[in-house]
């Protein structure tokens, strides 16, 4: 039975170390706890990053410890290719019971020249089997990466959101069969304005698509497209009243037909992440609640005597975690260069899970992993 009361909880996700961290990604498992998988190293790009890993009990209320799941060293002995540096996972469950991690590598250059590989495990994340490459591309394999969360096809097929940004920037959908084999690449948009993909399933043939902005236009919005023939083709991309400042959105389809998101809803920078709320399949969006907002200091420069005292009081809301003077210590060096200083909350990622409740992560000030559990009641209040 689904509580009445209206219930939001916060919790970090990751340890202090190391200090940067980025791109979480969260599966529900069937057991009904929570997987939780991102990067971190010294900083993004960095031959030090890992892919890390952690599990949340919902009892508890908290996270365990934080794990290695996949490394530059690991990947590159189970490959048998050079990886220098890795980024952006998806972790997910798969028909058979499976939990896999998608996650990107790179051998050479940056993000452009980068490749998807594959870690699947049959023991809820206990345990991993050796790294697989995702054959996407027949020039180099180059070029794919993902961010958003898959979704499933009738047949057991799994839609991956996936995006390329070699000689161009679109979205596209990589459809893999249960066991792991690429079936198709369907873009969804041509040219260099779109990025990361999320797909809204709204029945078996109808879906859609919201894109991060990543062109040139002015003012900066997100972009729509749907498909009306179960993902095979899908409708040119339009613009929707969602300012996005070239930053990763999250969102899903409600039972009633309705659609969320989470977006960093500016036109610059990220200092604000929202809740929003569409009834028209994404065209039109209004904001019902902030979960992070310091729009006040867009454009303005913040010295570290401004940010610490604010940061102290942010600090005192975000739940069980790292000692708080761990958390202001590595929010502060990463967010502040010399004495110019900016919040920065980005790359949410948001699923329900089987009871119902709806669980979102993404990046707090570049140096943690945030976690907030709220429940049907608590958004219904705000539709």
């Amino acid at each position: 039975m689904q509580d009445s009361r209206p219930r939001l909880a916060s919790a970090i996700v990751n340890a202090a170390e190391p200090p940067r961290v980025h791109a979480a990604s969260v599966a529900a498992l069937p057991d009904g706890r929570l997987f939780a998988a991102w990067f971190g190293g010294e900083r993004e790009g960095s031959t030090d990053v890992n892919v890390y890993g952690a599990f949340y009990r919902p009892e508890s209320g908290s996270w365990s410890d934080q794990a290695v799941v996949a490394s530059p060293e690991q990947t590159s002995s189970d490959l048998g290719h050079l990886v220098r540096k890795m980024g952006n996972p998806v972790a997910f469950m798969v028909p058979s019971g499976e939990l896999w991690v998608v996650y990107v590598s790179v051998t050479l250059g940056g993000w452009a020249t980068s490749h998807l590989n594959l870690i699947r495990s049959a023991d809820l994340g206990r345990s991993w089997m050796p790294a697989t490459r995702l054959v996407t591309s027949p020039f180099f394999n180059l070029s794919t990466l993902a961010k958003g969360a898959p979704v499933a096809f009738d047949n057991g097929d799994i839609g991956l959101p996936v995006y390329h940004e070699m000689a161009g920037k679109f979205g596209e959908l990589l459809v893999l069969s249960a066991t792991g084999e690429v079936r198709r690449k369907v873009r969804l948009d041509h040219g260099s304005r779109s990025l990361q993909p999320v797909i809204l399933v709204k029945d078996a043939r109808h879906a859609v698509a919201l894109q991060r902005f990543a062109g040139e236009t002015k003012p900066p919005r997100a972009w729509r497209s749907e498909t009306r023939d179960g993902g095979r083709s899908w409708s040119p991309v339009e613009a929707t009243d969602l300012a996005n400042p070239n930053s990763a959105l999250a969102a899903l389809a409600l039972d009633d037909g309705r659609l969320i998101a989470v977006a960093n809803d500016t036109e610059d920078e990220r200092l604000r992440l929202s809740l929003l709320a569409s009834e028209d399949d994404g065209r039109h969006w209004r904001v019902i609640h902030r979960f992070e907002d310091r729009e006040e200091f867009l454009g303005n420069n913040v010295s570290p005597e401004t940010l610490r005292p604010l940061l102290a009081a942010d600090v005192a809301t975000l739940g069980p975690g790292p000692q708080p003077e761990a958390v202001a210590r590595n929010a502060e060096q990463n967010l502040c260069r010399g004495e110019t200083c900016s919040w920065q909350y980005d790359y949410p990622y948001l699923i329900r899970g089987a009871d119902g409740d709806f669980h979102l992560v993404y990046t707090w000030n570049r140096s943690f992993i945030r976690h907030l559990r709220f429940n049907q009641a608590w958004l219904e209040a705000r539709l």
